[in-house]
């Protein structure tokens, strides 16, 4: 699943779990069918989304009917969701930091935060360094530096959700140093944050 896919997957699970639903089973499996406005999840999935023609979007999404309305002018969409799904706390305890229109940057960072974050280790580590050098395009300094404090802004969303604790270990030259502040100088090499553990 390529990574715009994968962020639509993520936004539609957030969306999808406050609606309205009924269970199916095809071929043995539980599903979770809802039905919904095209239009809602779009303005969902970006507050600040102006028109309706980029529905197709949601064809990233398996098992997928749209249709429209009979008398309104709107889209419908049928979704049918694995039950299964529902039942992990990935991605409703991540703060919904899809919503909003992002740059290409922001969603390849945001991207990698969300798959490093997903790990079952406590302890999640971030190799900035090594993530810039594989970047799919060419990058400046300036670009460099947007993306390091793209990382930053990430993570200090799930600090203030409670999601990690408040403090950070940067590498440098392969040695890791404590420090209780993230900036786009200290996190050239990589860093590391520690999940926080609810008991």
């Amino acid at each position: 699943m390529d990574t715009r896919s994968f962020v639509i997957l993520l936004q539609f699970l957030t969306y999808a779990q406050h609606l309205d639903f009924e269970i199916e089973c095809l071929g043995g499996i539980p599903y979770r069918q809802v039905t919904f406005k095209v239009r809602d999840f779009l303005e969902f999935q970006n507050p600040t989304v102006k028109s309706t023609n980029h529905f197709q979007c949601l064809v990233a999404i398996p098992q997928v009917k749209l249709e429209k309305s009979s008398k309104q002018k709107y889209w419908i969409g049928r979704v049918w969701l694995v039950e299964e799904l529902f039942y992990y706390n990935y991605p409703f305890s991540l703060p919904n930091i899809f919503q909003t229109k992002l740059t290409k940057d922001q969603l390849e960072v945001q991207y990698k935060i969300v798959q490093v974050f997903s790990t079952v280790n406590i302890e999640k580590t971030f190799l900035v360094e090594e993530f810039l050098d594989n970047y799919p395009s060419i990058l400046s300094n300036q670009q460099k530096t947007k993306i390091k404090k793209y990382f930053i802004d990430v993570i200090q969303i799930f600090e203030k959700y409670k999601l990690i604790e408040p403090n950070y270990k940067i590498i440098v030259n392969g040695k890791y140093h404590q420090t209780d502040q993230l900036t786009p100088h200290n996190i050239s090499e990589g860093f590391i944050i520690y999940e926080k553990i609810n008991i």
